[in-house]
C-alpha cells in the first residue's frame, strides 16, 4: 500500500511538472511565434519574417537597454545629489570665512585701541570686552552662553588676540627703553651745552630766552609777509590769527622730554652761534697779553685792557671766529685797522691792529672766513691781533670763549 501511494505520489508530481512545462513552453511559444512584417511599395507586397531567436535577441537587447537606462539616470541623480551637497558645504564655508574675516579686522580695530589707550594687555575684561562686540557683530555665529563653550568655540581667535597682545606688550617695552634712551641722551646732551655755555661767562638763561624771542619774532616775521619755508602763500586772500591746531602727541605723552627736546634745539642753536673758534687761521701763535687789568705797555701804569693779545707770525691770516655780519670795517684810532663782525644773540668779535683789511661793511662772513691779515697799526707795540668779544657792547674774556672751544672739540 505503501508503495502504491509513493508511486500515485510520483505520477502526480511528474504531471504537474510537464504541465508546467507545458504552460511555459506554450506562453513562450505564442510570445515567441512566428511573425512577419508585410511590407507594401509600388503595388507589391513582401512579408519580412521574424524568427522566434531574433525576437528573443530583440527583447533581451531591449530588456538590457532599459536596465541600463535606469542604472545611468540612478548615478546620474546620486551625483548630482553629492555634487548638491558640496555646494551647500562650499557656500557654508564661504560664509564662515566672510565671517571670520570680519571678526578679525574687528580685532585689529580693538587691539589697536588697547595699544593707544594704554590698558593693561593681559586684562580679561578686555578679552570678553571684544567677544561681546563680536557676539554683537554675529550674534547667531557667536553666541556667549559661558566662557568655557566661548573659549572652546574661538580658542583660534582667543589664541591670536593673546599673541597681538604680547607684541603690543613688547612694542610697549621697546618704546619705554627707546623713551628712556632718548630722556638719558637728550638731558646728557643738554648739561654739555650748559656747560660750553657756563664756561664762557655768559648767563645761560639769557641766551635761552633770546633764542626763544628770536624764533619768535622769526615766525612772526614770515606770518607777515604771508609765506613759510617750503609752503607757498594761497592764491586766493586767506588770513586770519594763528591758533594751533593741538598739542602733538610728544607734548601730550612725554611733557618733560617735549621741553628737554626744545631745550636741546634752542641751546644747540646758542652753541652753535657763539664765537668759539680761534680767530687766527693757525695754531701757531702765543698770547702776548691777556684780558683785564694790566701796565700799559706805553705808559707804564695799571689799566684795563678788553681783549687779548695774540701774536702769530708775520702776515698770519685773521679769520671770523663764527658766522656774522661785517658791522665796521676801517681805521679806529688806538685800534689801528679794525673789524667788528656781529654774532647772533648780541655778540660782536673785535679784530683790532690788522696790516690789511680784506671785507667790507655790511658783507655776510663765514665761520674761518678770512677777513684780514695780522699786523701793528694803531697803538701797537709790533706786530699782533687784538681780539675781543663783546656781548651787548660790553667787553667780555675771549679767553673764556676760546677755551670753551677747546671744550667743543673734546665733546664732539
Amino acid at each position: 500500500m505503501a508503495k502504491q501511494s509513493m508511486r500515485r505520489s510520483v505520477r502526480k508530481s511528474n504531471k504537474a511538472r510537464t504541465v508546467a512545462r507545458s504552460g511555459i513552453k506554450g506562453f513562450f511559444g505564442r510570445l515567441l511565434c512566428k511573425r512577419s512584417v508585410i511590407i507594401i511599395s509600388d503595388h507589391k507586397t513582401q512579408h519580412l519574417p521574424f524568427s522566434s531567436g531574433f525576437q528573443a535577441l530583440l527583447g533581451l537587447a531591449v530588456t538590457g537597454f532599459v536596465v541600463w537606462a535606469s542604472f545611468s539616470s540612478g548615478s546620474y541623480l546620486a551625483a548630482q545629489k553629492i555634487i548638491d551637497e558640496k555646494e551647500q558645504k562650499l557656500a557654508g564655508f564661504a560664509q564662515e570665512n566672510a565671517r571670520v574675516v570680519a571678526e578679525f579686522s574687528l580685532l585689529k580695530q580693538d587691539l589697536m585701541k588697547l595699544a593707544d589707550g594704554g590698558k593693561a594687555a593681559a586684562n580679561p575684561q578686555a578679552v570678553k570686552e571684544i567677544a561681546a562686540q563680536y557676539s554683537a557683530a554675529n550674534p547667531v555665529s557667536m553666541p556667549l552662553t559661558a566662557d568655557a563653550e566661548l573659549a572652546s568655540k574661538y580658542n583660534v581667535v582667543f589664541n591670536r588676540i593673546q599673541l597681538l597682545e604680547n607684541k603690543v606688550r613688547d612694542l610697549q617695552s621697546n618704546h619705554d627703553t627707546m623713551m628712556a634712551d632718548i630722556r638719558a641722551t637728550t638731558g646728557g646732551k643738554i648739561k654739555e651745552l650748559e656747560r660750553v655755555i657756563a664756561r664762557t661767562g655768559v648767563n645761560s638763561g639769557l641766551l635761552q630766552r633770546a633764542a626763544e624771542a628770536k624764533r619768535e619774532q622769526e615766525e612772526q616775521r614770515r606770518e607777515r609777509y604771508g609765506r613759510i619755508e617750503g609752503h607757498a602763500p594761497a592764491a586766493d586772500g586767506q588770513g586770519g590769527p594763528f591758533t594751533p591746531a593741538g598739542s602733538s602727541l610728544l607734548q601730550e605723552k612725554e611733557t618733560e622730554l617735549y621741553f628737554n627736546l626744545r631745550k636741546l634745539v634752542t641751546l644747540h642753536d646758542v652753541v652753535t652761534s657763539l664765537p668759539l673758534d680761534l680767530p687766527l687761521a693757525k695754531d701757531d701763535y702765543r698770547q702776548s697779553s691777556g684780558f683785564g687789568r694790566r701796565v700799559d705797555p706805553f705808559r707804564g701804569v695799571l689799566g684795563f685792557h678788553a681783549g687779548v693779545d695774540l701774536a702769530a707770525p708775520h702776515g698770519a691770516r685773521v679769520v671770523a671766529s663764527n658766522d656774522g655780519r661785517i658791522g665796521f670795517a676801517g681805521w679806529k684810532t688806538a685800534y689801528g685797522n679794525m673789524i667788528d663782525v656781529k654774532h647772533e644773540y648780541g655778540f660782536t668779535t673785535r679784530y683790532g691792529h690788522l696790516s690789511k683789511i680784506l671785507v667790507r661793511p655790511g658783507q655776510v662772513v663765514k665761520k674761518g672766513q678770512v677777513i684780514g691779515i695780522q699786523g701793528s697799526t694803531g697803538r701797537s707795540t709790533g706786530d699782533h691781533l687784538h681780539y675781543e668779544v663783546r656781548y651787548n657792547d660790553r667787553a667780555i674774556n675771549p679767553g673764556n670763549f676760546l677755551k670753551a672751544g677747546e671744550y667743543v672739540k673734546t665733546i664732539d
